[in-house]
């Protein structure tokens, strides 16, 4: 039984394909799953292969926005917002509620496209500090994960 009647995605560049991320992963997925409608879509990483970086990026964010399908649209940037952990759960609880269906874009290793920027609803910051995407995807799953047990009242946030 889902908890949170919403359709929650996480749409990032690149499979993760290292031994000490993907199982990270992959354990936090099924964890959200018991809260919502959860979603992990991965697409097509194009920059580093033959094509300027401009035009990879802006390919990119193409298929950024065309996976995330309907819905609303929040990226992870360094200048995005910053928020604590009880801070982002509210924020998902008003993604839900209003919205209904909204997707999480994560980049690559260049970042966005001033395009796919344009075409956002919500930039949030997970750090001042720089991280590598694919980290950056697990921060991301795992403070979904602790924002969901926020709002349902359970002990894992301390």
């Amino acid at each position: 039984m889902l908890l949170f009647p919403a359709r929650v995605q996480v749409v990032a560049v690149g499979k993760l394909n290292s031994r000490y991320w993907l199982p990270a992963q992959e354990d936090y997925v099924k964890r959200l799953r018991r809260y919502t409608d959860f979603h992990l879509v991965e697409v097509k990483d194009v920059v580093g292969r033959g094509l300027p970086d401009k035009v990879a990026i802006a390919k990119e964010g193409e298929l950024l926005h065309q996976a995330a399908g309907s819905g609303r649209l929040i990226v992870l940037t360094p200048t995005g917002t910053q928020m604590s952990s009880p801070e982002l759960a509210r924020f998902l609880q008003r993604q839900m509620e209003e919205h209904g269906r909204f997707s999480f874009l994560v980049g690559g290793p260049l970042g966005f496209s001033p395009g796919l920027l344009a075409a956002v609803h919500d930039q949030l910051s997970l750090s001042a500090l720089t991280f590598p995407h694919e980290l950056a995807r697990i921060v991301l799953l795992e403070q979904l994960y602790r924002a969901f047990t926020i709002l349902n009242n359970e002990k894992y946030h301390k």
